[in-house]
């Protein structure tokens, strides 16, 4: 049954070992990461939309240059000075 599931399903298998105590999750995925590219990793984290894409990617500039300026903020609300009239 075991080598049958191997042969036919190995994704299967890896998870049947996992559920049934016999490898530790960390375990698994340590030797199929080990056992993949770098391009298969990026590809499987993408495909499954967990690439950085789909969490916002922090590297990006951010438009702060309002940010902790209370001047610009209350020009906004509409609570400006007489210059910004």
């Amino acid at each position: 049954m075991m080598n049958e599931l191997y042969e036919n399903d190995p994704a299967d298998y890896a998870l049947m070992l996992v559920r049934e105590g016999l490898v530790g999750e960390e375990a698994m995925i340590l030797t199929l990461l080990g056992a993949l590219t770098s391009d298969d990793v990026q590809y499987a984290l993408d495909a499954n939309e967990m690439s950085p894409r789909f969490y916002g990617n922090e590297d990006e500039d951010e438009d702060d240059s309002m940010d902790g300026d209370e001047a610009s903020a209350l020009a906004s609300a509409g609570w400006g000075t007489d210059e910004d009239y």
